[in-house]
């Protein structure tokens, strides 16, 4: 994700690894072991989705064949069309992978020893418009050395190769990169145990773009049905969409790259001999919209929230929650607290409304940052946390996290920043400028995540309780405040009320019963 990470990957490798040969339904995966852990990187696991196969629904690569997987795979073609492009793009892209259509790859590290090992499957963010498991921020080597897990990354479609919002496709046919990620699941549960891996112990964890789709994986799967027992969804929840789907991001981008038929089939067979440069530079000009999921029953619910409460999904234990300045990257260049009340609430939330629920005297742009976190973050975070408690679920454990370190302040005011987090469970964290303080926090995280994976009915980590909602008791975990880092002292216990409180506005918005 940072240019630094790329050292802290490097510093993990071996010189000299020894070849290690896997059988799996994408064929003979030869990877590499350093002696204590496999490395697979690149292992096909979908057909190139390109040509014919754009804009449809994955395809499972079957072969007897042979892969090298020595060798990350291609990202996927990437979108960065926000007024912070430039920063986005050095936050999460830099350096920048190569980039292809023909995407579909996975990637495992698995300790040599492996038997009936606990697996973890990474999500990665990027408003489902950028994101990719080809970077160094997710190596899995350090995690998977440390905790004796299994990790597994893979690629999915995003942007309008992956949830294009198109009326020329059927309307299952869609949210492609959420068809790729029930693909990468399937794979796990037909190949992991070749690799060491129990597929009945099998945990989701994704950040941001990749927390909400933690989320819609249990809203879709039922009780009985889920390719996953547990879940950690690290700064984001989805909790209600409009269930009318929007096709004009789509429409107008069919008309800027000269496919100008009605839509339908003629249309769909222009845009798919359009180039996937040119779509690219479409996308990330000036005036492409933004494509998203949409409602269709299938793979997105308008109402996940109710869906929880009518016991309709997956009952799995599950971490959630957000970093306490999760804000701040969206705030950059906003200044004014009535103008992007006006933009982003039409008008329906008041200045006067705001002010009483934060501290008195903060900035324009300090406000704004604790709105986004509240909205986006915190505050979906509680509701799926909420509904999934009244319902039953009885391992629900919630969290705030708020180290801040200085070596990833690496924009004004970040804090403890939205994604801020990663390498320290990743354990990719820039060990050429970390504090002694990082390193102990990258481990006390990793084991967080790791006594999780391996056992999600009890506590993560010491003092942490199961949450209760409405509770007067301390059932929420803050996580590496004023300098805890320390297993025995990482957890701070306070009553979720502490900052759920603006909750009572935000809410009204978010928890839409449809």
């Amino acid at each position: 994700m940072h240019l630094f990470l790329t050292l802290a990957t490097l510093s993990l490798s071996v010189c000299f690894a020894s070849p290690v040969v896997v059988h799996t339904t994408s064929g003979l995966i030869q990877g590499s072991s350093d002696g204590r852990v496999s490395t697979f990187k690149g292992i096909r696991f979908g057909q190139a989705p390109i040509g014919d196969l754009r804009w449809e629904p994955p395809v499972a690569f079957i072969s007897g064949g042979t892969q090298n997987a020595t060798t990350l795979g291609p990202a996927c073609v990437q979108q960065f069309p926000f007024a912070v492009a430039a920063l986005n793009e050095f936050l999460f892209n830099t350096p920048a992978p190569p980039e292809s259509e023909d995407c579909l790859f996975l990637n495992v590290w698995a300790p040599t020893t492996a038997s009936n090992l606990p697996v973890v499957l990474w999500i990665y963010g990027g408003a489902l418009a950028f994101g990719t498991a080809s970077i160094a921020e997710y190596d899995g080597l350090s995690m998977a050395t440390n905790q004796n897990i299994i990790l597994v990354s893979f690629n999915y479609r995003t942007n309008v190769f992956g949830f294009p919002g198109s009326p020329d496709l059927p309307l299952t046919g869609n949210n492609l990169g959420f068809l790729d990620q029930e693909l990468a699941f399937k794979w796990v549960q037909d190949n992991i145990v070749q690799f060491g891996g129990d597929p009945k112990k099998v945990t989701i964890m994704g950040q941001s773009a990749g927390s909400e789709s933690v989320s819609q994986a249990i809203s879709r799967h039922t009780p009985s049905n889920a390719p996953f027992r547990a879940a950690i969804m690290l700064s984001a929840s989805d909790v209600s969409m409009s269930p009318t789907p929007s096709f004009t991001s789509f429409n107008a981008f069919a008309s800027a790259v000269g496919c100008t038929q009605s839509p339908g089939a003629a249309r769909l067979a222009c845009l798919k001999n359009i180039s996937a440069p040119v779509i690219r530079n479409f996308t990330n000009g000036p005036t492409s919209g933004a494509f998203k999921p949409i409602v269709d029953n299938s793979t997105e619910f308008a109402d996940p929230l109710q869906r929880i409460r009518t016991g309709l999904t997956a009952r799995v234990p599950f971490i959630a929650g957000n970093t306490q300045d999760d804000g701040t990257l969206f705030a950059v260049g906003l200044t004014n607290v009535s103008a992007f009340l006006q933009a982003e609430f039409d008008g329906l939330v008041t200045p006067a409304q705001v002010q009483v629920l934060y501290t008195p005297g903060l900035s324009d742009s300090a406000v704004i940052a604790d709105v986004l976190r509240d909205f986006l973050f915190l505050c979906t975070s509680g509701l799926w946390a909420n509904a999934t408690s009244q319902a039953g679920v009885p391992n629900v454990f919630r969290y705030e996290y708020g180290a801040v370190f200085q070596d990833l302040q690496l924009f004004p005011n970040a804090g403890a920043w939205h994604s801020s987090e990663l390498p320290m469970i990743f354990g990719t964290f820039n060990r050429t400028t970390a504090t002694a303080a990082e390193a102990t926090l990258s481990t006390t995280m990793q084991g967080i995540v790791g006594n999780f994976v391996k056992d999600p009915t009890v506590s993560p980590a010491p003092n942490w309780p199961k949450y209760v909602p409405g509770s007067t008791t301390k059932t929420l975990a803050k996580l590496a405040y004023n300098g805890n880092v320390e297993p025995s002292n990482v957890v701070q216990a306070v009553e979720s009320d502490s900052i759920d409180g603006p909750c009572s506005l935000w809410n009204l918005f978010l928890d839409v019963r449809v």
